[in-house]
């Protein structure tokens, strides 16, 4: 008969088993170094038409860069012009305009999922629900649009629905996306409003001329940046008597109307990179390269910027509330980013990669 202390001994060694394993476990993920858990994400278009884009990492925590993401951890490429970025489900999802595709990655290191192609000129991806995302396309010509519905468990293209020319930036409503169409090389004034549930183009609401860019406020108000429609002469100015101010327009979700806006008197320039901060109460765009701020309670546009520059992308940190500026300098060469305070105050600068034109925040 065994001891009591023989017992003792043999349940400890069972228990210790049963522990290790438990922890050993066949979690995949276990083994994966999340390494970009704590940052932004800056997406650097690359040369236009040659080389390739990339992608750079910055961390809150160390404040260091990491460079070249998704080529040092699968070992190729990521393609040319690197439009945009989002997580979605725990996956990324980078948008590559000029390669016709969309890189699927796992976000923690990187590391290739897969990839959905044949997006005809895609811009900006938007995910749905577990199964399915939306990605907006030029198309071939960029003198029509469309949004591609993509199953998020084959990384294949289902469907297409067509909408007005050169699609852009997405928001989601309830079951309801309101696409921007920006008019690429020609005139659209037009956001595409699409039913979820059906896949469906349900109707179009007419803003400014070549709306880009769109945002949601505190107050569930679409806020949209368009930036007009710009005709130039045969040395590239710009014809003021047939071009078109841009403007921002607030649009009500639940009737579908415009319910204000206000015109930028200088036909010359246009909004872009319309963000909005955490908080959902201040927008914040580029003007003539520089940074403006704008409350959505008010619909008197500001004449002074918080930030004077020349600046290519923007984005506001909704972590940290800091304002995110980049400048691609030559276009040809390695491009920087520079964090300021809400106030307009610098805070420091990094370098990244050819042309920085978008963030995501993770």
């Amino acid at each position: 008969m065994k001891s009591n202390k023989q017992l003792i001994q043999q349940w400890i060694l069972l228990l210790t088993i049963l522990i290790s394993f438990s922890c050993g476990g066949d979690d995949e993920g276990s083994n994966i170094d999340n390494l970009y858990e704590n940052g932004v994400f800056i997406t650097n278009e690359g040369p236009f038409q040659t080389g390739t884009g990339t992608v750079s990492f910055y961390d809150r925590s160390t404040q260091e860069v990491t460079n070249g993401i998704f080529e040092a951890k699968n070992g190729r490429p990521l393609g040319n012009i690197v439009q945009s970025m989002q997580i979605h489900n725990e996956l990324g999802y980078v948008v590559v305009n000029n390669s016709n595709k969309m890189e699927v990655v796992d976000p923690r290191d990187f590391s290739s999922v897969g990839v959905v192609e044949n997006l005809e000129q895609p811009r900006y991806f938007l995910g749905i629900d577990d199964d399915k995302g939306y990605v907006s396309l030029w198309g071939s010509t960029g003198l029509d649009g469309k949004v591609a519905v993509v199953d998020l468990t084959s990384f294949s293209v289902t469907k297409t629905i067509d909408t007005g020319i050169g699609s852009e930036e997405m928001a989601r409503v309830g079951d309801r996306v309101y696409v921007c169409n920006s008019g690429v090389f020609g005139v659209d004034n037009t956001l595409s409003v699409i039913d979820v549930t059906t896949d469906e183009l349900i109707t179009s609401i007419e803003v400014g001329d070549n709306p880009k860019n769109i945002e949601i406020d505190m107050n569930g108000f679409l806020w949209v940046a368009c930036t007009g429609a710009k005709i130039f002469n045969e040395d590239f100015s710009i014809n003021l008597e047939e071009s078109t101010s841009g403007r921002l327009v607030m649009v009500d979700p639940s009737n579908n109307e415009v319910q204000g806006e206000f015109v930028f008197e200088d036909v010359s320039l246009s909004p872009s990179r319309l963000s909005i901060n955490n908080s959902g109460n201040t927008l914040f765009y580029l003007l003539g390269g520089s940074v403006f701020s704008q409350s959505v309670n008010s619909m008197t546009p500001s004449t002074t910027p918080i930030i004077s520059g020349f600046f290519y992308g923007l984005g506001i940190d909704p972590v940290e509330n800091l304002i995110y500026a980049s400048d691609a300098g030559d276009f040809a060469s390695d491009g920087q980013v520079m964090r300021f305070n809400s106030d307009g105050t610098l805070i420091d600068t990094f370098q990244v990669g050819v042309i920085p034109g978008d963030f995501f925040f993770n």
